[in-house]
């Protein structure tokens, strides 16, 4: 809905313990990565890497976060960034933080309050940007997630940061995994105000919960859902050219399996994630 709270699903909170070995694999993926970024306060250290935005006004990312330093983890980044790795948050992007929780509270998630961040992005030597922004932190519910409002998306669409080898153009989706998926789409459809059930969506980028069977009937993988009510199993990446996207896997040598014009990377491989590459108009 044009007047909603919550616009988009922008980017992806994914735990790494090694942020170097995670930042390695994806340079060998033929990503391009923002410069490392250290958010001292909270202890947390984190790449960006940054596509096409699907909606004006928001960003179209995977993070790649771990901790530098415990000690300052604030209680729900504990939470978050511990455990198995892999996506631990859907962040949702907000035009409106305050309303957006309003909106998360009234469809049952115990949202806390926004909280807003100005802070130093060193971006190269000698070069800072100062990113503002609302943050609501993650709900501790099975499948997280949290939201953002920006105040200036444009400092994450620097142009030498969206070009990819491996022609990457946009994260289309995020999957997950549960016992009742039927349940969680409903959830997640009523949150976004989305008509569409099946892959309930705030804007253009969606979110597929399956049962652990079809998902594994799917993939091939990643179907087991490891004591928990659900969890995310990881997300699809559109790209420009499978061709250059296996060109850059093989340079890199990047274990990965093709089923047709679909590219896996599996999630013992992709540290903890199933990324699913599929070339863009199939």
């Amino acid at each position: 809905m044009a007047n909603h709270p919550i616009a988009e699903i922008d980017h992806l909170l994914t735990y790494v313990r090694d942020l170097d070995a995670a930042a390695s694999l994806f340079h060998r993926m033929g990503f391009t990565l923002s410069p490392i970024s250290r958010i001292e306060p909270m202890g947390i250290s984190n790449h960006l890497v940054l596509m096409q935005p699907q909606s004006e006004g928001f960003a179209n990312y995977i993070e790649l976060m771990a901790s530098h330093d415990r000690s300052r983890l604030p209680p729900a980044m504990a939470r978050t960034l511990s455990g198995e790795q892999g996506v631990k948050s859907m962040v949702l992007g907000a035009r409106d933080a305050a309303a957006a929780q309003r909106v998360m509270v009234a469809a049952g998630f115990d949202a806390g309050q926004p909280v807003h961040v100005r802070r130093e992005w060193v971006i190269a030597p000698g070069e800072s940007v100062f990113p503002e922004f609302d943050v609501i932190l993650p709900v501790d519910a099975p499948l997280a997630f949290n939201a953002c409002r920006y105040y200036d998306a444009g400092l994450y669409l620097r142009q030498g940061w969206l070009s990819h080898a491996n022609t990457a153009q946009h994260f289309g989706g995020v999957f997950a995994v549960a016992a009742d998926p039927a349940r969680w789409r409903d959830s997640f459809s009523g949150l976004f105000a989305s008509g569409q059930h099946l892959r309930p969506s705030p804007g253009q980028v969606w979110l597929d919960v399956l049962s652990p069977g079809d998902a594994q009937a799917r993939f091939g993988t990643g179907g087991a859902l490891m004591g928990a009510e659900a969890r995310y199993l990881g997300y699809e990446i559109v790209v420009e050219s499978i061709a250059a996207l296996r060109a850059c896997l093989e340079q890199g040598k990047i274990r990965h399996r093709l089923d047709g014009d679909i590219v896996y990377i599996d999630p013992e491989i992709g540290f903890g994630n199933l990324i699913v590459f599929r070339q863009r108009g199939r």
